[in-house]
């Protein structure tokens, strides 16, 4: 459903939307978290996926975590900051049943966007790399951490914005115990930029 901007207090609460997606190992590397996403279409205009920087979580310890949406072409969502008080951010949450946190989260800068007639904004189009610290307690090596990313967005185009909705990423992942090593992995999303 499409919506005007100035018209989201007048709407119903049956209209508001979220998606649930479980994300699934694969077999060759059961303890990453990847590709966990929801399908895009003509209704579902942000695909959201998950990676990690080590195969388990190190108890006692941190790890990087790095959450890239995908927005359709002629599509956008809020920055974060934003430009305006009023308008809607994109924001990453964390739950973990086990207490490990989402720290130093960094979103990137988002591109000037003046829609017709409003005030300028601060948005995020195409792809969206938003990165994280993960800290994981100490008594939780040897566990399961049951997780789940939530992702607050509204997607908007030139001419009229959705509803604002949110995508979440779920999945267990292992904790390695306190001083086991674990092994990085995705190196190529978390080397750092070139000088």
């Amino acid at each position: 459903m499409l919506i005007h901007p100035r018209s989201l207090t007048s709407c119903s609460p049956w209209i508001v939307r979220s998606f649930a997606i479980a994300a699934m190992a694969a077999a060759v590397l059961p303890l990453t978290l990847v590709s966990a996403e929801n399908k895009p279409s003509d209704k579902d205009l942000v695909k959201a996926e998950a990676h990690l920087s080590v195969d388990r979580l190190p108890a006692g310890d941190k790890c990087q975590i790095l959450i890239r949406l995908t927005v359709q072409p002629e599509w956008h969502i809020g920055a974060n900051p934003p430009l305006n008080e009023e308008d809607f951010v994109t924001k990453v949450e964390w739950k973990g049943k086990l207490g490990s946190k989402l720290t130093q989260v960094k979103y990137p800068t988002g591109k000037k966007f003046v829609p017709k007639g409003s005030a300028p904004q601060l948005v995020y189009d195409g792809k969206v790399d938003i990165r994280g610290t993960l800290e994981i307690p100490a008594n939780a090596g040897g566990s399961d951490e049951e997780m789940e990313i939530v992702v607050h967005y509204q997607a908007c185009n030139d001419m009229i914005c959705r509803i604002p909705t949110t995508v979440k990423l779920a999945a267990k992942l292992p904790v390695a115990k306190q001083g086991e090593t674990v092994k990085p992995i995705n190196e190529k999303l978390f080397a750092p930029p070139p000088k």
